[in-house]
């Protein structure tokens, strides 16, 4: 398949675009604009009334341009953020914030309108490439939707969930209260968003609730790039919070990442944003099953037979940090509640 192709299944499946609908494509330079104006081109075909912007490319503590902000702000009904590395953070919303109509504040237009107003659908691609669009985007949609409902049924009924592996994964997660989320490639009405390659259950741990250790051998997420570790990193978890990294370079890297979002939001004296740096923010299971280790978290994290555990802010807004550093696990044992739902990383679910 090529690049018109996967974007006509996309317009389709993944968007259900209808004729008239207005479509923002922010995108950068380089590979991801051919991605772009694939994407732009099919909407065309569907009689939608595309525009792309372009800005440099941005990582996870730079802001995205004031342009692209405003252009977001007019509401169109699709946001498409085709990326070399992140979308950029919104400048106003840090600082001051904005009120949804579910009276939530958000740091960010962009969730502002997805979350908290339901007005626009979206998907984003962070680090996209040609080779991961053309590989992991044709799937089928159907029945990705419904294991990742089955799944999400299991995590929204669960109190607690305990992950090991032979490399001594050891953690115990608190869920009890908290409401997945799918990324399933299901952004077909208002209010629906997540990323495309798609294919992931994932929920926000309780704040403060997490212990044990994780051991990371798959791709770390270390600040708008990502490495695959040559040596596995070791992470302590108490109540929640990282006390402890150990690894070579990678993990010094790691720690480097997570030390520098604290810093930056000690700068803009946001004493909670620094605290949360070292949160866990997000327990994540993938589910793609054309998904490929290709050192981008994009696709890594969607990989069948992987979690990934996220530092730094989580999707229920209400432990906020300036990073969000997904990093993977490779075959874990995973239960809910004591009943196992990935043995070796397997499923026994589906």
């Amino acid at each position: 398949m090529d690049l018109p192709n996967v974007s006509r299944k996309v317009m389709e499946d993944v968007l259900a675009v209808e004729s008239g609908e207005e479509i923002l494509i922010i995108t950068n330079p380089g590979e991801v604009f051919d991605i772009s104006l694939s994407l732009f081109n099919a909407a065309k075909e569907f009689k939608a009334k595309p525009t792309i912007i372009i800005q440099e490319p941005k990582g996870s503590l730079d802001y995205a341009e004031r342009a692209v902000i405003e252009a977001i702000k007019s509401g169109p009904d699709i946001v498409l953020s085709i990326s070399e590395k992140k979308l950029g953070k919104d400048a106003y919303g840090l600082n001051i914030g904005y009120i949804g109509r579910d009276n939530k504040k958000y740091t960010h237009i962009f969730e502002k309108l997805l979350r908290g107003d339901k007005r626009i659908r979206s998907f984003w691609s962070p680090g996209i490439t040609k080779d991961i669009y053309l590989r992991s985007v044709l799937i089928n949609y159907t029945k990705l939707r419904e294991e990742a409902n089955i799944l999400a049924e299991i995590l929204a009924k669960g109190k607690e969930v305990h992950i090991t592996t032979e490399k001594g994964t050891d953690l115990w997660i608190n869920i009890k209260g908290r409401s997945p989320l799918k990324d399933d490639g299901d952004f077909r009405k208002p209010g629906r968003g997540g990323n495309l390659p798609a294919g992931e259950v994932f929920i926000s741990p309780a704040i403060g609730k997490s212990d044990g250790v994780v051991v990371f051998d798959g791709t770390l997420g270390v600040g708008g790039e990502s490495i695959i570790p040559k040596e596995p990193v070791k992470v302590y978890v108490e109540n929640g919070f990282i006390v402890r990294i150990e690894g070579k370079d990678e993990g010094k890297k790691l720690e480097e990442a997570i030390k520098n979002a604290e810093k930056m939001a000690l700068k803009m004296e946001k004493e909670e944003y620094a605290k949360n740096s070292w949160h866990l923010g997000e327990l994540g299971i993938g589910l793609n099953p054309r998904a490929q280790m290709s050192g981008k978290l994009l696709e890594d994290e969607k990989i069948r037979r992987t979690v990934h555990i996220a530092i730094g802010a989580n999707y229920d807004n209400d432990a906020p940090a300036l990073n969000h550093y997904d990093c993977l696990v490779w075959n874990p044992t995973v239960e809910v509640d004591g009943e196992k739902i990935m043995d070796k990383g397997s499923f026994t679910i589906f």
